[in-house]
């Protein structure tokens, strides 16, 4: 397995040459802030996401901006508040799926704060039945 450190500067920079995709499920474009990057890391420097997970997150990176372009289901909204600038404000965050037919598949989590731009949160693995085309059965 390669260097983590190693992992982190190469998808940074593919994440730094992103900028922004239009995703016409929600008719709005996403942004791939700085926020987006440290949010797979860690947020918090002193307390970073174990290293198996920051590498399972990184490695799903370079697919988030095609399944934000071609997302065709919204698996969950939540919504919640948080403060930000001392300010409490409301947050509204979207799972999206692309439904493609993967081993594993992938959801894309973004994040509207308040009335601002719609903004990438993180990337995650799922191995769920909800997360497929194909509706659930009964109770699953």
């Amino acid at each position: 397995m390669p260097n983590i450190r190693e992992i982190i500067k190469k998808q940074k920079a593919f994440y730094k040459s992103v900028v922004s995709v239009f995703c016409p499920l929600l008719n709005d474009t996403i942004y791939f802030t700085g926020e987006g990057f440290n949010h797979l890391l860690g947020d918090n420097p002193r307390k970073r996401r174990d290293i198996n997970e920051q590498y399972l997150k990184l490695m799903c990176l370079s697919h988030a901006p095609t399944i934000a372009k071609n997302s065709v289901r919204i698996v969950e909204v939540r919504k919640g508040e948080r403060f930000v600038k001392h300010k409490k404000k409301s947050t509204v965050t979207y799972e999206l799926v692309d439904g493609k037919k993967r081993r594993d598949n992938i959801a894309v989590v973004v994040e509207r704060i308040g009335t601002g731009k719609l903004k990438f949160r993180s990337v995650k693995k799922i191995r769920d039945n909800r997360y497929n085309n194909k509706k659930a059965p009964f109770g699953a």
